[in-house]
């Protein structure tokens, strides 16, 4: 390998405690180009349709891109996936922060884990030796204690850290992996995995570097991003000052923020858990991942009230959404307490908030009381009721054991129309913007691989001008958009610092977000790449998980919004009054545009044929 790549994978097998070092296969490299395309290439040709989720033979993987770990802006992202405890579709989870590239710099692109330990281990990868590690004192601990007791272990405090928490202990399906304590694996249970595994955490320590091809063409390339970057207002000036938070506002103003478990797009409380009031009340400071420009990470604290002591990395849109509009909540505070929890115990903070908003309505609706609940009081803002409902989901005590199943099966679990109120697509609960609001941009949650997701395809078109384009043109910019973000999380490089510059027009989004991708590979791997080529590599890890997928049992109708969004209109906002009316024939126009039958979403013969996929 010429530059980009170190050139080696991990096999770790916890049943057998055997450790194999590999090279890393080169025609995999070629054609799906590290990250999202190594897990999603790898689950599809190992993962059997037989094999449970949480069963031994799941096999679990954490893969970096080629610039994971360079100089590039932002080429911080690394990937963990398996099949999904929470779907039993395809897994993924994408994080930032150093421990992607300290896994390059301790000699490895990738792990590949299958089997279970039948006593709780810990693996430690040090400067291209692994070892397999004894973790009983560190069983049951959350993820704060378990990176101190860990550093101290070792007698290293330049370690990174990827552990579970109580919650991938106690297989909670939407357990998440924490990464230096602030930044997760959080989507799709890959914390359940570990757990299953037995498996507390992945310790990492490297002196090495990544070597580049072509050192002045590359460099040259990352000036010209950074010059763009420091251009754009958005990522030069709001990203920094308010991190992903700057997008509440916008949210609620424009009626599409999830708000009582999706009721409605427009909450009252808005401007009490916005971005501009987390900076002037809690915010601390800014942080960066490696190599980020943008610092858009927070660092917050509470000095005062019930809450004092709390600090917390984040908190991010997301999670403001998650424990604040969404299940009628505007105390600030009492949500940085939320975030703190999740982080502890190893929760997603998305599947947790979506479980917490669902569980309220279902109080509010008289479904569930507090006999079902042991004793909380579900009412909509009672933040002191989801906090000790958090804890009760992670260790799986009494009414937080039925919602560690997930919003889908616990819905089935709860019985009589829970199921109505269960908002998700293939068993995972949405997360931002109200399909009703935007409609072709939030057709993104049907039909992307992993369950309802908001990263599998974002842009800063105009939304509204999308659902004014004919359906077939549409379809073909969501194809478009998808394979592109396929593309950049096959890097190691951060939406954030890409996705900031897309426009309206494929043509500026190609100038300034693929080419300076297709540089910047091509200069650290030595290996020439067009941007158009690169947008094929992100089309073919699409239909691949696709293929997986179907592999799974996935079905026509898994790839549809819930039924909240077909059928009851926003009832106030600037789309009050409208559903998600274009369903079916935007399902039959994206397939087309996919090169899919339109039946059943099945990739043709000859569109794997033009991508080079055996199906």
């Amino acid at each position: 390998m010429n530059g980009g790549y170190i050139g080696k994978v991990l096999y770790v097998n916890l049943s057998t405690k055997k450790i194999i070092k590999k090279p890393l296969d080169k025609k995999l490299s070629r054609l799906f180009i590290g990250g999202r395309g190594f897990t999603s290439k790898t689950l599809y040709d190992e993962v059997s349709p037989n094999v449970d989720p949480l069963h031994p033979e799941n096999t679990l993987i954490f893969a970096t891109g080629p610039l994971t770990g360079t100089p590039a802006p932002s080429a911080s992202r690394f990937l963990a996936a398996a099949r999904s405890p929470l779907t039993r579709f395809l897994g993924d989870s994408n994080s930032g922060g150093h421990w992607g590239p300290e896994l390059k710099f301790a000699g490895y692109d990738m792990i590949i884990i299958k089997g279970k330990s039948m006593e709780p281990v810990y693996l430690w990868i040090n400067d291209g030796e692994a070892e397999i590690k004894d973790a009983h004192h560190i069983w049951g601990r959350d993820t704060r204690e378990t990176a101190r007791i860990i550093k101290d272990e070792l007698n290293c405090a330049d370690v990174h850290i990827a552990s579970i928490g109580q919650a991938g202990e106690n297989l909670v399906r939407f357990a998440n992996v924490i990464v230096d304590l602030d930044h997760a694996l959080g989507r799709t249970g890959m914390g359940a995995v570990m757990g299953s595994k037995n498996l507390k955490a992945i310790v990492v320590h490297g002196t090495g570097g990544v070597r580049i091809a072509n050192p002045k063409a590359f460099m040259a390339a990352v000036d010209e991003l950074l010059e763009v970057l420091n251009s754009d207002k958005p990522t030069a000036i709001d990203v920094p000052k308010f991190g992903s938070p700057v997008l509440l506002s916008g949210a609620n103003m424009h009626g599409g923020m999830a708000t009582r478990n999706w009721q409605s797009g427009v909450f009252e409380g808005a401007d009490k858990i916005s971005g501009e009031t987390l900076r002037e009340t809690y915010l601390v400071t800014a942080t960066a991942c490696f190599t980020c420009p943008l610092r858009c990470d927070r660092y917050c604290e509470v000095n005062n009230g019930p809450f004092k002591g709390t600090c917390v990395g984040g908190p991010e849109y997301f999670a403001l959404v998650s424990f604040g509009s969404k299940c009628g909540n505007d105390n600030l505070a009492s949500i940085l307490k939320a975030n703190e929890l999740v982080n502890l115990y190893g929760l997603d903070v998305g599947s947790t908030g979506g479980v917490l908003g669902f569980s309220m309505e279902c109080y509010e609706k008289g479904i569930i009381t507090k006999n079902e609940t042991d004793g909380l009081d579900l009412t909509w803002g009672n933040y002191d009721a989801m906090l000790k409902l958090i804890k009760k989901i992670a260790f799986r005590e009494g009414f937080g054991s039925v919602l560690a199943e997930g919003i889908k099966n616990a819905a089935l679990k709860i019985g009589g129309d829970a199921e109505k109120y269960a908002i998700h697509v293939k068993g995972m609960d949405c997360v931002t913007i109200d399909p009703r609001r935007y409609k072709v941009y939030n057709f993104r949650y049907a039909v992307a691989s992993r369950g309802a997701d908001h990263l599998r395809l974002q842009t800063l078109t105009d939304l509204d001008e999308l659902d004014r384009m004919p359906l077939t043109e549409s379809a073909k910019l969501v194809v478009w958009w998808e394979n592109l973000m396929s593309a950049i999380d096959s890097t190691g490089m951060c939406k954030f610092t890409l996705g900031g510059l897309f426009s309206s027009t494929r043509q500026i989004a190609e100038k300034k977000a693929l080419k300076c991708a297709s540089k910047l590979y091509s200069a650290a791997t030595g290996v020439e790449i067009g941007p158009e080529e690169l947008l094929l590599v992100g089309e073919r890890i699409t239909n691949v998980e696709r293929l997986f997928n179907l592999k799974m049992g996935l079905k026509r109708d898994d790839d549809k919004l819930p039924r909240r969004f077909l059928e009851e209109p926003l009832p106030e906002g600037p789309a009050k009054g409208q559903i998600f009316d274009i369903m079916e024939p935007l399902l039959t126009a994206y397939y087309k545009a996919r090169g899919w039958t339109e039946d059943k979403g099945v990739p043709t013969k000859e569109k794997l044929e033009i991508l080079g996929i055996a199906s």
